[in-house]
């Protein structure tokens, strides 16, 4: 670790203007841009990263109001994320402006994304705030990742040189670069490596019996990298395009099992793709065309007397073309419309006996209208959602399917002083058709799915005021809602040793959302920050009063859930302390008495301070200690989540 501070200390061959990290009023300006939305629209940007003592993706993820975050524990962990207990199918993913895909699982692991390399992290609920964007991004939930990318003044290189080293076997270290080549022209580049033992220790209670031991066969080591190139054109456009690559090399952990602690699984995931966007506007026009061609493997395998030969692999190759555009129009000063499309064509193949070559085509179109004044902006879409399915071999295919969804927002200006407080509310219908592995794996697929139909009510307040020069802002918000999903797709067991996936499900969700972030200066320089949220959420199922989980929290779902940070930003070193909760769960929908997780809160501190070095160059050091009063908890049944540990962090700008 001393010879990397070594390097980092170093590298100083040009002056460059700094990267910095802002002031606190404008970090918590962008925190809150969404406040005269209409809709829900939560974000945190690279500097509230450090000024909340947020830690990894998971931890971030864990900021936002009504996220119910899956984590199977470990750093660099599958994390998924379920939004307002719709599941996590219906939360898209977005990475610099175009969604990242998975038709196999339908669910994106936000593991595999690092907080070091982002610039900011979103999350808009029922539809998107832009009237003009891909139809994909108008999914129920939408959690939007932008890279660090700048624009330097001159043609020197810029970037970032970090690195971290923590418990159970933790480091990684990370570069970003960047550079204007010509006057409107920009490359960047970013590459991270993450290795981590995992072996944490945790506690097996069964009976009167406890038992310690350390988590086994749980290494992972991960490669990142991507480039950047950025073309202004024009007087307010740009091309931006990308080309991605990661490479995740796990052993899986598996499940812990009473007086069983190994396993032999490994798993290796590769994801590569190249994307690229160009929009533009002139006067009253607006428009975009971009195209993105992803390719995913994941290969499985375990090792055991119970299979043929004693070996297990499962292998599956996975492609997607994708390409979509818009256009919108300003009307009238103060109505505007707005047309986009999206063609796809996504196909998967594998070495099992069956689904050995599946294909689906999408088309999806939206209509946009909008109307803006000073004080009312109403949003109404419609969405035409068409699906063809295919297979080779003469096998059956999944049914095709087409739907007509409408949506509905508005945010309306209740008070302009002594604060800004808006009312805002919508409807939204969408629909999320069957994955591959639910449409066609091996046993357990059904070809007969129909897709989930979901309907969304929301109605909420924001709330934002400076009250005086030692309170420069307050901001609240608060957001109920009514979720229904029909034909929930669920797996049931047909005998012991068989499941089958079926349409079955009929889910409600009512909830509560609130927020709450403010600003404190005590004194000149000094700035206590406050951020907090919390979630009700009552999901519950409704498929038939005969079915043992009628009325019962679905598995997995806390009723209560929130997440508070407490910053003491200071010239000399600032310090952080925050913590997150969640209720009783239970990992069954029919609640037997086994089978309850009890409820977790978990804190953490942080300590941090930045150096002002020579010709505008800084270097910021972090310790962050996780899990302070060693919580033990799990977030999904045996699957132990780590007790405390240490992170140490060292970044350089120049």
């Amino acid at each position: 670790m001393l010879l990397f501070v070594a390097m980092l200390l170093g590298v100083a061959a040009h002056p460059t203007t700094p990267d910095t990290l802002g002031t606190a009023e404008v970090t918590a300006a962008r925190r809150v841009a969404g406040i005269s939305t209409p809709v829900s629209v939560q974000r945190i940007d690279s500097a509230a990263f450090t000024m909340r003592g947020i830690t990894d993706m998971g931890d971030a993820l864990r900021r936002f109001s009504g996220v119910n975050l899956r984590d199977y524990g470990g750093a660099g962990g599958l994390k998924t994320v379920s939004v307002r207990g719709l599941g996590a199918g219906h939360t898209a993913v977005s990475y610099d402006g175009l969604c990242v895909s998975d038709s196999r699982q339908g669910e994106i692991d936000l593991g595999q994304f690092a907080v070091e390399n982002l610039g900011s992290i979103e999350l808009q609920v029922l539809d998107q705030a832009a009237l003009l964007c891909p139809v994909r991004q108008l999914a129920s939930a939408v959690v939007s990742l932008s890279t660090r990318g700048t624009m330097p003044a001159d043609r020197r290189w810029h970037g970032t040189l970090e690195g971290q080293q923590g418990a159970f076997g933790m480091w990684s270290p990370c570069v970003g670069l960047s550079k204007r080549v010509r006057e409107r022209s920009y490359v960047g580049m970013q590459a991270r490596y993450f290795f981590a033992d995992n072996d944490y220790p945790f506690t097996v209670i069964n009976g009167s019996a406890t038992t310690h031991w350390k988590r086994e066969n749980s290494r992972m080591q991960s490669v990142t990298s991507e480039l950047n190139w950025t073309l202004l054109t024009g007087k307010s456009g740009s091309i931006r395009s990308k080309v991605y690559f990661h490479h995740n090399y796990r052993h899986l952990p598996g499940m812990v099992h009473y007086y069983v602690n190994g396993s032999n699984e490994r798993l290796l995931e590769q994801t590569a793709f190249a994307q690229s966007r160009w929009q533009q506007r002139w006067g009253r026009w607006e428009a975009f065309v971009a195209g993105k061609y992803n390719w995913q493997t994941s290969q499985y395998s375990d090792v055991g007397a119970g299979y043929p030969g004693g070996h297990l692999d499962q292998n599956y190759w996975q492609r997607e073309a994708y390409l979509t555009m818009g256009a919108s129009y300003d009307v009238l000063p103060w109505f505007r419309a707005a047309y986009a499309t999206d063609y796809a064509h996504a196909s998967l193949n594998s070495n099992l006996r069956t689904d050995n070559h599946v294909n689906r085509d999408s088309w999806l179109q939206s209509l946009s209208l909008q109307l803006h004044t000073n004080r009312v902006q109403l949003t109404a879409r419609a969405q035409m959602h068409s699906y063809w399915n295919q297979t080779e071999g003469g096998a059956s295919s999944a049914r095709d399917a087409q739907r007509l969804l409408p949506s509905v927002t508005a945010s309306v200006l209740v008070l302009r002083n002594p604060f800004a407080l808006y009312v805002r509310g919508g409807y939204k219908e969408s629909f999320r058709m069957p994955t591959f592995t639910e449409s066609y794996y091996y046993h357990q697929g059904s070809t007969n799915l129909k897709p989930e139909l979901t309907r969304q009510l929301s109605l909420g307040l924001t709330l934002r005021s400076a009250p005086a020069p030692w309170l420069p802002l307050l901001a609240l918000t608060a957001d109920g809602y009514y979720n229904r999903v029909r034909d929930r797709i669920v797996s049931i067991p047909i005998n012991l040793f068989l499941w089958k996936t079926a349409n079955l499900g009929d889910v409600r969700t009512a909830g509560i959302d609130l927020t709450l972030q403010s600003i404190f200066k005590p004194a000149q320089r000094h700035s206590i920050l406050l951020s907090a949220n919390y979630s009700l959420t009552h999901c519950t199922d409704h498929t038939s009063p005969s079915s043992s989980s009628w009325h019962k929290q679905l598995a997995y779902t806390p009723v209560h859930s929130g997440s508070v940070s407490l910053t003491w930003d200071d010239p000399w070193l600032s310090l952080v302390v925050h913590g997150t909760y969640a209720s009783k769960r239970w990992n069954t929908h029919n609640h037997l008495p086994t089978t309850d997780l009890p409820a977790y809160s978990e804190w953490g501190m942080a300590a941090y301070h930045t150096f002002a070095l020579r010709r505008g160059q800084t270097l910021t050091l972090r310790a962050d200690l996780q899990n302070a009063f060693d919580e033990r908890y799990e977030v999904i049944r045996r699957y132990p989540m780590p007790g405390r540990a240490y992170k140490l962090s060292l970044k350089y700008q120049f």
